[in-house]
Formats: structure tokens, sequence, C-alpha cells
């Protein structure tokens, strides 16, 4: 059996670039799923609340991303705010952050209160939580 073509040739892949960068993202990345990003932003500046990490994130991504178009590669995709703070909240539950006493006025009258945390000594201690919490938590899942 012959396939049928239209008349028009297909388009044939490039070669990748061997020196392209080649950085995953998300969950099924290394060093820059945002749990390892989250963590070494706390091992950096101590003590931190969600947006402030969320921002940190967000310009990685923004630099990562000039660096991979510059080489061809496909831009990653930000994860918008209330996927991290979910994601976020299960580092709180697994008990790898816990919340500090120190609070501030958000920029906005109608927004929370920014709550910081601190990581603690089993956030310090292990890495798998942050590379996957949720499926740590439920390992049913996969």
């Amino acid at each position: 059996m012959t396939k049928k073509t239209d008349g028009k040739r297909s388009k044939k892949k490039q070669p990748r670039n061997p020196l392209a960068i080649a950085v995953g993202w998300g969950r099924g990345a290394s060093l820059y799923r945002p749990g390892k990003f989250t963590k070494q932003y706390f091992e950096k500046h101590g003590e931190a609340c969600a947006a402030d990490i969320y921002y940190a994130l967000s310009q990685e991504i923004e630099r990562l991303n000039k660096e991979r178009i510059e080489v061809g590669e496909a831009p990653f995709r930000r994860p918008n705010y209330s996927s991290f703070s979910r994601y976020f909240h299960w580092f709180l539950i697994l008990g790898l952050i816990e919340r500090t006493n120190k609070r501030e006025p958000a920029i906005y009258d109608f927004l929370h209160k920014r709550v910081f945390y601190i990581l603690t000594a089993k956030g310090k201690a292990i890495t798998k939580p942050w590379e996957d919490p949720v499926r740590v938590a439920h390992p049913e899942f996969g």
C-alpha cells in the first residue's frame, strides 16, 4: 500500500545543534525543577515568601529562554502562580519548609499578608521530595 500525498514536500527535521542547551523543565527535569529551584533559593536566602521565590523562578526561566532561543530551541513555559503555590504547599505538607512569624503587608490591600518560610532540617537533608512532592506523598500515583 502506498501513502497518498498532496504533492507538497514534507519538512525534514533539521539536525539538532550538538551545542544546544538541553535543560529540561518541570517535574521531569533535573536542576531546573521548581522544587529544586525552591530549595536552592531557601539555601541562598534563608527565609522567603512564595511570591519572592515565584518571581525569582520566573526571572530564571526568562534568562534560560533567551539562551534557548539563541541556539534554536523552544522556550520553556513559565508556570502560573496558582500552580506554583499549590506545588509550594506540598513542601509545607511534607515538612520540608515551615512558616516563620514574619509577616509583611502585601503590595495591594485586597491581598493576604506575605507569609515567610524557612527550610526545616528534613528539607535540608533529603532531596527526593523536592523533585516530585506529589509522588512522595502519594506513591500509589506511580
